[in-house]
């Protein structure tokens, strides 16, 4: 833990949720400072983030959870992710984003507490239910692009049409169309589909292709355009 009593933001979109959390930490953890907050904007444009974002995987706001946690570790947060999420796939990539632990809303009190100081010490925490999310079957298997595979995903993940695409590249359309193709046929074969753009963004994401602030501008442009 730091030398001092760490400062954890809690992000949660339900008030009873955050209360409850805080109190435990406060009797938990003399000294602890709180942030309590139902969305993560405000730790991300915050000038020095806090030592642990206890952060929920269902805030309902639109942005892939993975994508969220690259961004708050890009600022320097450890995060521990906070969640009745039932599916192991989404903990997994959030895991490969950068996140130290997990620790079910279902566990004790306890429990949280005690991944709460093992984040905070630079530790990495699986609770129990989601322990098997990094058994060797569920890690993440990287395919390999090719430099041109990479340039195309790069920008068209990035927010780009492929008209733009085409034109930063130098080549047609229909070249461009097919560098995505065959990214895409590549991240299927590797059991992780990505048909649509945003799938995209979280594969370059998640392989290291996208820094993770970057990929929060592209999430913000593909919302625009979608509106």
């Amino acid at each position: 833990m730091t030398s001092t009593a760490p400062c954890v933001a809690v992000v949660d979109d339900h008030p009873t949720v955050r209360l409850g959390v805080r109190a435990a930490l406060e009797a938990c953890l003399p000294g602890v400072r709180t942030v309590l907050t139902s969305t993560p904007n405000a730790l991300l444009a915050a000038p020095r983030p806090p030592d642990v974002v206890v952060l929920d995987l269902q805030l309902g706001d639109g942005v892939d959870p993975a994508v969220t946690v690259g961004a708050l570790v890009q600022q320097g947060a450890r995060v521990l992710l906070h969640t009745q999420e039932p599916r192991p796939t989404l903990v997994a990539r959030c895991l490969r984003a950068g996140a130290a632990g997990v620790v079910g809303k279902g566990e004790p009190v306890e429990s949280l507490v005690a991944a709460v100081r093992a984040v905070a010490r630079g530790e990495r925490w699986l609770g129990g239910p989601f322990a098997a999310v990094l058994e060797p079957g569920e890690r993440r298997r990287a395919p390999q692009l090719t430099p041109r595979e990479l340039e195309a995903v790069r920008l068209y993940a990035g927010g780009l049409p492929l008209k733009s695409v085409a034109r930063r590249m130098g080549v047609s359309e229909e070249t461009a169309k097919e560098h995505l193709k065959r990214v895409r046929r590549k991240y299927l074969a590797a059991g992780r589909p990505a048909r649509t753009k945003l799938d995209l963004l979280v594969r370059a994401v998640e392989d290291g292709h996208v820094p993770p602030v970057a990929a929060g501008h592209a999430v913000d442009r593909l919302a625009d355009a979608a509106g």
